[in-house]
């Protein structure tokens, strides 16, 4: 599965790499893009559940999951 999370909060290269590190640390999540400029982030992954956990870690990193 391949699923869009909208953020705030991102800037740089940095924060996209910051955020790509911490979603690749999630056991179900097989890879992530981070795009500063849209805020979009890309995950791919084989669980509907993994949403969530994704979401709740962004907030946890310091960027805001906006609802869409």
């Amino acid at each position: 599965m391949k699923t869009e999370i909208m953020t705030t909060g991102m800037h740089c290269d940095g924060c996209e790499n910051r955020m790509v590190k911490a979603l690749k640390g999630i056991k179900d999540i097989k890879d992530a893009k981070a795009d500063a400029k849209s805020g979009k982030v890309v995950i791919k992954h084989s669980q509907e559940t993994t949403i969530a956990e994704a979401k709740s870690l962004i907030g946890e990193i310091g960027f805001e999951v906006l609802d869409t």
